[in-house]
């Protein structure tokens, strides 16, 4: 395909993506086994508290040497008691961007995209507790502190609906904007500007500006974000690898304590690179055992079936709703010039953010808890 029969193309299906995509609104009705055998389940009161009030704050953090201002999204329960009107504000929103520029520069180098084709989202919280804009309060002085790191082409928000959760139950949750995301926010073309840099940033405005003594660290990392995982903190940090290896690339053995979850539906994924990636030491939970007993410290969870989640499915639902209706009718192009779509065509199918995450969610909120608090 030419250049200019790919722009065509992209004109075309950047303005059928700019109306109502029809089947964005009515998801298919669920066909796999594993979201039959898991919507009936019920969070326990553990893991759920759904009368706490979790506030949202958008935050910049300054990199001046860089010259950029990184979006980070927070989400933490007050330790004031809220009058009832405050607490009564609802309508939080979270500003959400797709850029296909970003999209196409990252994965196929095309830099020729215009700038025009992205757009906005307005993406709504999906906990069950009170949301509140939290601008004009305070950070809890000791809570323990979890950083969310999003994957290749991910976002701040994808890991939204596990933050909110864990907010509810005391955590205090940094998601920062890495230079890979979506969402193009900052100008990221800039030599030594990467998930590193950000990160020591954000953990010395977390103790210095923000005046948080954090009981204790945790990281959350999707995809790519297991990187991230592995290479932050020290052994006195708890560390979750969703859906990428618990291990890292050059070989410097991760202290603390890991729990991994994998699912051999995921298109990145191969049994035998799964195999290969274990360290010896990590624990196999069983699906239907696995919340029954304490949680070991280096652990592994594995969906081992056809209808397992794929690789977007432990993601939120609202961002990847936003997703599906925004570039389905790029999808096409992307397969014909055989541009990987991190099983993108997958989740098109098989909508099961919301049912994964009663699996994801009370198991990682678990394991936090037992380990960090």
């Amino acid at each position: 395909m030419t250049r200019k029969g790919f722009v065509q193309r992209l004109a075309l299906a950047f303005l059928a993506a700019s109306s109502v995509v029809a089947d964005a609104a009515s998801p298919p009705r669920p066909a796999f086994a594993f979201m039959a055998d898991i919507t009936n389940k019920q969070p326990t009161t553990d893991t759920i508290n759904s009368s706490n009030t979790v506030a949202y704050r958008e935050l910049k953090l300054k990199l001046p040497q860089f010259n950029v201002d990184v979006p980070v999204a927070t989400w933490f329960t007050p330790d004031e008691e809220l009058d009832p009107a405050s607490r009564s504000k609802g309508g939080v929103v979270y500003s959400h961007r797709i850029s296909v520029k970003r999209i196409g520069s990252l994965l196929a180098k095309m830099d020729f995209i215009p700038e025009f084709v992205a757009k906005d989202f307005q993406l709504s919280p999906t906990t069950s507790a009170t949301t509140i804009y939290g601008d004009d309060l305070p950070f809890p002085s000791d809570r323990p502190v979890v950083l969310l790191a999003h994957g290749f082409l991910g976002s701040r928000f994808d890991l939204s609906h596990l933050a909110e959760e864990l907010a509810s139950q005391g955590f205090v949750c940094f998601s920062p904007e890495y230079p890979e995301s979506l969402a193009s926010s900052y100008n990221t073309n800039v030599e030594g500007l990467n998930r590193g840099i950000i990160n020591d940033r954000l953990l010395d405005t977390i103790q210095a500006d923000l005046g948080i003594k954090a009981k204790s660290f945790g990281i959350v990392g999707h995809s790519l974000g297991c990187g991230t995982a592995t290479n932050t903190g020290d052994d006195s940090w708890t560390r979750v690898c969703v859906a990428g290896p618990p291990v890292r690339r050059d070989g410097v053995k991760v202290g603390g304590n890991i729990l991994a979850i994998t699912s051999l539906n995921d298109g990145l994924v191969t049994r035998s690179r799964l195999e290969s990636m274990l360290p010896s030491d990590f624990v196999r939970l069983e699906e239907k055992t696995m919340m029954n007993s304490p949680l070991p410290s280096k652990g592994v969870v594995i969906f081992d079936r056809p209808d397992a989640p794929n690789h977007i499915s432990f993601l939120s639902g609202n961002a990847n709703d936003a997703m599906i209706s925004f570039l389905s009718p790029l999808l096409p192009v992307a397969q014909a010039l055989t541009i990987p779509v991190l099983d993108f065509d997958k989740y098109k199918e098989s909508r099961d953010s919301e049912q994964t995450g009663l699996v994801v969610i009370p198991l990682i909120t678990a394991y936090l808890k037992q380990y960090m608090m």
